[in-house]
């Protein structure tokens, strides 16, 4: 991998939209090796930096934002994330030894497929659930999100993305590599060396018709499609300088694309055909800590009860429509209602399930799995407890987000208390509006954890939202934060224990 620096170009984007809710204003991303580098911005002919260091941007299917690699606190490079306008940017990866390299989104934009040591490795889009899908180099991820494309220096091959069967689709003298999917994923741009320097040529996947598109002295590198097909954009060192290039996809005449000199490494931002409103759960750091006793089965119990609360900072509502076929069965089925732009709504099935929840405290219908607790021990991140809470009731009673956000409507929408003292109800209805927070005080309905068994030492408090990302949202690195804790037993293990926070990192679960 070239350690350079990446940059950004950035261009209007026609939208009858209003600005809060459209993708960023920007088309092309470029690595630039030359100096003065760094990230940068261009919109409206206004360039400015975004960060100092980064490689290899890859845009998120829906436009709206950018992974890329840089350098975290040691010597080798993970992966980051950021806005296009250079905001929510967050680190999600922690290697050690060994370089991140060649990110790309899954089409659905909740996982991110990376190299790492000469391995492909799939994360989440908060950075956890690694996966090892093969050995090989410069992956790419299908539009239909079923294959990843790569190179293992040689050859082509793909693999599917949830792992297993390998398929070789290109074998030639000299290398193969970088390889880029069409938008309609019918075919792949690739650079191979079979000739006396690496050109551009295009696979079709179904005939299996190969096209040259470079036949030049110079060497050409990183090949991408345009967002609509009918061109593909690459790195050529005509001249003695490193620029950027288009070419029929085709076949015909190159012509340069205005860049700065340097550039490499284009990555064209995505049309999507719709606007989504998604929300985006933050998680905000447990607070209000405090240890009650409890007796269970005759024995003392010690429990670390916590408020915790999911702020909705996104560009639209996050909505739960669940049902059930008949009283016979005790679930609901959830569908999230994504908002779109033009005050339209699409459906997403399955994304959780429903269950009544009968407690001193409340009645009513509960979203499993909407935010979930966890204790680990600090000094290898193991961990020691997990939550037993039963799930939330969605609704703008609780509390506010901090600040003003945009589409933050001027009062509570979702009002209801999720069918409260109904459990023969068949449908539910709820949700968070834009600006409001889901949020259980501490000890309330399961708010705690049992530190009975615990010996005394430093753990880390995680609360984290969407934990399984079935929920669509803008962004999932910003859903888990974290305090880390001492805790002791100052008059023995049968006396009430202590607990102190340390830190807190609103931030990441790594505290």
């Amino acid at each position: 991998m070239r350690h350079a620096t990446l940059a950004v170009l950035a261009l209007s984007l026609a939208s009858s939209a209003p600005a809060a809710q459209r993708p960023p204003e920007a088309t092309l991303a470029f690595t630039r090796s030359a100096a003065p580098g760094g990230v940068y911005l261009l919109a409206g002919g206004r360039l400015r930096m975004l960060a100092r260091a980064g490689d290899e941007a890859s845009w998120s299917p829906d436009g709206r934002r950018l992974a890329y690699v840089a350098r975290g606190a040691g010597a080798t490079t993970d992966l980051f994330l950021a806005d296009a306008d250079g905001t929510h940017r967050g680190r999600i990866t922690w290697t050690e030894g060994v370089d991140e390299t060649s990110p790309s989104w899954s089409p659905d934009g909740t996982r991110l497929v990376v190299e790492r040591g000469g391995q492909i490795v799939t994360v989440r889009g908060d950075g956890s659930g690694e996966r090892v899908l093969a050995a090989g180099i410069e992956p790419a991820w299908s539009p239909g999100g079923r294959l990843i494309a790569y190179s293992d220096g040689d050859d082509l091959f793909v693999v599917w993305a949830r792992g297993g069967r390998i398929r070789r689709l290109v074998s030639a003298l000299g290398s193969q590599s970088a390889p880029a999917w069409s938008p309609d994923g019918r075919r792949l741009a690739y650079v191979s060396e079979e000739s006396a320097t690496p050109d551009v040529y295009v696979l079709e996947l179904r005939t299996g018709r190969i096209t040259r598109l470079t036949a030049d002295d110079a060497s050409e590198a990183s090949p991408t499609f345009a967002a609509n097909g009918r061109s593909v954009v690459y790195a050529s060192n005509r001249a003695g300088i490193e620029t950027l290039w288009r070419v029929p996809a085709t076949g015909g005449t190159a012509l340069p694309v205005v860049a700065p000199p340097g550039a490499t490494q284009p990555a064209i931002q995505p049309q999507p055909r719709v606007v989504e409103l998604l929300p985006d759960l933050e998680q905000r750091p447990p607070a209000d800590l405090s240890v009650k006793t409890a007796v269970r089965g005759g024995r003392r119990h010690f429990l670390l009860g916590f408020d915790s609360a999911t702020d909705n900072v996104g560009l639209g509502p996050i909505v739960i429509a669940a049902r059930r076929p008949s009283h016979r069965t005790s679930f609901m089925r959830a569908s999230q209602i994504v908002e779109l732009a033009g005050r339209r709504r699409q459906r997403v099935p399955r994304v959780g399930v429903l269950r009544y929840v009968y407690s001193t405290t409340h009645t009513h219908w509960h979203v499993l799995g909407f935010q979930r607790y966890e204790l680990r021990r600090a000094t290898d991140n193991a961990v020691v407890l997990r939550d037993r809470k039963s799930g939330f009731c969605l609704a703008d009673h609780w509390a506010h987000a901090p600040g003003d956000l945009p589409n933050e409507p001027r009062g509570p929408v979702f009002k209801s208390h999720c069918e409260q003292g109904r459990p023969s109800a068949l449908t539910v209805y709820q949700g968070t509006s834009v600006g409001y927070t889901d949020r259980y005080p501490s000890h309330f309905h399961g708010q705690n954890l049992d530190l009975t068994r615990l010996a005394a030492g430093i753990y880390v408090l995680v609360h984290r939202a969407n934990r399984s990302l079935v929920l669509r949202e803008l962004r999932y690195e910003n859903n888990a934060a974290a305090v880390r804790i001492r805790l002791t037993w100052p008059r023995g293990r049968s006396s009430t224990p202590s607990v102190r926070i340390v830190r807190t990192c609103p931030d990441s679960d790594r505290c």
